[in-house]
């Protein structure tokens, strides 16, 4: 599974996506990648997030918003969390 490029991809649209309730989902997930549909999600945003901090002069407002993660702030919060860092000084 890998994760659409649209920002508005949410767990319903994977389950969707790959044909079953978002209950089996959250089932498979568990089982065969030890967490949740939720966190692989927001591990994908985040990098997506790496990968255009990384190519690209983009501001974070704009990254933030191209990979779902709705604001600047958010995706500090979110990458300080799960990154131990922030995205400018990953960049």
């Amino acid at each position: 599974m890998h994760l659409d490029q649209t920002p508005s991809q949410t767990v319903g649209r994977l389950a969707e996506q790959a044909g079953v309730s978002a209950r089996t989902l959250a089932w498979r997930f568990a089982e065969q990648l030890d967490q949740s549909p939720a966190k692989w999600l927001l591990a994908q945003r985040l990098a997506a997030a790496r990968a255009l901090l990384e190519q690209t002069q983009l501001p974070a407002e704009a990254i933030a918003i191209r990979v779902g993660l709705s604001s600047a702030l958010n995706l500090r919060r979110r990458f300080r969390t799960m990154l131990g860092t922030t995205p400018g000084a990953y960049r």
